[in-house]
């Protein structure tokens, strides 16, 4: 085979790897992206209506992220609850009282679901710089909704605090789409990618040869 019939195919093939590799990083931006994900105030009483946009089934758990980022740990867990190193021992603050009443609607103002929840069980990921504690499982089918929420109890503190709104996972691949986009990025980095690499420099190798080296027979 001549460098040149090498040059097309060693190009060829690591283009196409290329691709798989965009289409694998686009799915999971797509299957990861949460319905939900936005700042919200629960110092304050007043209803506000959400957009809601589901595209899998693995996002049905409703959950207040508090951000550790501006204050200390000690101030957002004495809201948040959790552990705390106090006093030379680990102490577990319960969670501040916080009720959220919330309903589901979709698009055209048709009720799919309501009810009410508070600070329930804590979903941190280890190393994460935020504390997400589950409010409601509100199951919902893929498609557009608008989530009407209002804090019943409001308090002060909260104020304090960068606080949001969001639609997570309980746990890690439930649905096939999280699968593909999980194992399809790990394909993606550990095999894909170097493919690419070596299938680019051998395709530059037999360009470089075709052009300016000794030509070869067919």
């Amino acid at each position: 085979m001549s460098h040149k019939s090498k040059t097309f195919l060693w190009g060829g093939l690591g283009l196409s790897l290329l691709v798989l590799v965009v289409a694998f990083r686009l799915f999971f931006v797509w299957a990861t992206t949460l319905p939900l994900d936005t700042p919200v105030r629960l110092d304050q009483g007043e209803t506000v209506e959400l957009p809601v946009e589901t595209r899998t089934l693995e996002f049905d758990t409703l959950a207040v992220v508090f951000s550790t980022a501006e204050l200390p740990l000690f101030t957002v867990r004495k809201l948040s609850g959790g552990p705390i190193w106090e006093n030379e021992q680990w102490v577990e603050y319960p969670p501040a009282p916080l009720t959220l009443a919330w309903k589901l609607l979709t698009p055209s103002g048709e009720l799919v679901s309501e009810g009410q929840g508070s600070l329930g069980a804590e979903l941190t990921s280890y190393g994460s710089d935020q504390i997400t504690r589950a409010v409601a499982r509100i199951p919902m089918q893929p498609g557009d909704y608008r989530l009407q929420v209002q804090v019943l109890n409001p308090d002060a503190r909260f104020g304090e605090v960068d606080t949001r709104l969001a639609f997570v996972a309980a746990g890690k691949g439930q649905t096939w789409q999280s699968g593909v986009a999980w194992w399809g990025s790990i394909i993606a980095g550990v095999l894909l990618i170097p493919f690419v690499i070596i299938c680019g420099l051998l395709a530059l190798h037999n360009f470089i040869r075709w052009r300016y080296g000794e030509p070869s027979a067919d």
